[in-house]
């Protein structure tokens, strides 16, 4: 990570470098260009005036060489009646400069342009008159000044560049370790965790402001992994519970059949009672991986149109004979259609049905309805019954109210109601009112 930082800043360093310095050396040409340009115009415009003030065209060099550079400057000029008079030092052959046009009136847009061995040659031609006489004066400059201090300025330019990103190569390391240290020291204190220490939080307020959502991320997951872990170690201890009783019943089963010898028919009836207590077994440890699949949506649905009004139809004929005992009546009021997976929409119902018969009294009516509320389908199963003591561990895991105790099962019935709910993307709900339970459904539409 530091090495890939270090890159990024590096690269990052010599786009800035590069980029400042070619803005500076364009923007630095454009100026000398335009001084030298100006200077071009006005020293041929201050030479013409001279011409018409009176001055002789003889003495123009020595005016010229105040006002001009010689060692860059060229001033040329020729009359048709007079010897031409030539100013040049720079070593430019004259007859380059013999084809430019004559100019009234000169400006920047008319200088005329030239490379010379790779340095520029700007240069300008007016037509003047000396005593009435009509001459031609040419004006140039050769920018080797100019180009030598841009050459020294790209130079420079470079070589501080250089030792920018080299010093940027070097401390970026260092500064970027110095910055990783909160993240080393939060690493650290996350890899010295245990389950014993995750319902401590991290302290935020000592992480820098850019590792504050990095810490309560953290702290959410610790907070998770607590809960899980609580949830775990109840899950192993009810878990345990529940399984030494059946093997408790077994093992006491067969001690006392192996006391003395026993008939064949004693035998089978000892048999006969290990199977169902294994069957019983076999049961719990189905619904327990059943319940763990679940809670990992490692169970694929079959969701097709469902008729609420078929399939509880279909397990009240099932309950018919242990409703028949408790004098117990359904009333149904199912309407509709909706998209569960039919196998698991049976087994909810045939859990909560079968609940309302074992746990109501007798002669009671329950009812069973349908309806549509915001796009969601709700089925309710209303039983009457005594108020519970805790609802709110009503749909744990093994948990069995007192009313429960002297019953079958495991308390595994309403965990698996809710988890198929949460299966089908819907809810499990449950609340007391006027002495009646009443279990609700909702599947989304």
């Amino acid at each position: 990570m530091t090495l890939r930082l270090t890159l990024s800043f590096v690269l990052v360093m010599a786009l800035a470098c590069t980029g400042v310095s070619w803005t500076l050396y364009r923007a630095l040409s454009h100026e000398l260009t335009w001084r030298d340009d100006i200077t071009l115009v006005n020293r041929a415009e201050q030479i013409r005036q001279l011409l018409l003030d009176g001055a002789k065209a003889e003495n123009l060099p020595l005016y010229f060489n105040r006002m001009m550079d010689t060692r860059q400057d060229i001033l040329l000029i020729h009359s048709p009646d007079a010897r031409s008079i030539s100013v040049n030092h720079t070593g430019v052959d004259p007859s380059l400069l013999e084809a430019l046009p004559s100019l009234n009136k000169p400006d920047l847009a008319t200088i005329a342009r030239r490379d010379i061995a790779g340095t520029q040659l700007s240069a300008v031609r007016i037509a003047a008159l000396s005593y009435d006489q009509p001459v031609t004066i040419t004006v140039a400059r050769l920018a080797s000044e100019r180009q030598y201090m841009l050459e020294q300025y790209r130079d420079n330019s470079i070589m501080i560049c250089i030792i920018a990103i080299l010093l940027c190569s070097a401390l970026s390391p260092l500064l970027i370790r110095n910055g990783l240290k909160a993240i080393h020291a939060l690493s650290r204190l996350t890899a010295n965790i245990d389950s014993r220490g995750l319902s401590q939080p991290l302290d935020e307020k000592t992480l820098p402001i850019e590792l504050k959502p990095l810490g309560s991320a953290l702290n959410i997951m610790r907070q998770k992994l607590d809960d899980d872990f609580t949830r775990l170690n109840q899950f192993a201890d009810d878990l345990a519970h529940e399984l030494r009783t059946p093997v408790n019943i077994l093992l006491g089963h067969n001690q006392v059949v192996l006391n003395k010898e026993r008939t064949i028919d004693e035998y089978q009836q000892a048999l006969a009672n290990n199977i169902e207590e294994l069957e019983g077994l076999s049961r719990l440890t189905e619904n327990i991986l059943f319940l763990a699949r679940a809670e990992h949506n490692n169970i694929l649905l079959k969701k097709e149109a469902v008729s609420p009004a078929e399939a509880i139809g279909n397990l009240i004929d099932f309950l018919e004979y242990e409703a028949d005992e408790k004098n117990i009546t359904f009333v149904t009021a199912c309407e509709g259609t909706l998209q569960a997976d039919r196998i698991l929409l049976q087994r909810v119902l045939l859990n909560l049905l079968s609940n309302a018969v074992r746990y109501s009294p007798e002669n009671a009516l329950i009812h069973i309805n349908t309806w549509m509320k915001n796009g969601e389908t709700v089925i309710e199963v209303i039983n009457p019954g005594a108020e519970l003591e805790a609802p709110d561990k009503l749909f744990n895991r093994f948990w069995r109210g007192d009313n429960a105790r002297h019953s079958s099962g495991y308390g595994l019935g309403l965990s698996m109601v809710k988890a198929i709910m949460e299966l089908h993307g819907g809810s499990a709900d449950y609340r007391f009112a006027d002495g009646e339970h009443i279990f609700s459904l909702r599947f989304p539409a």
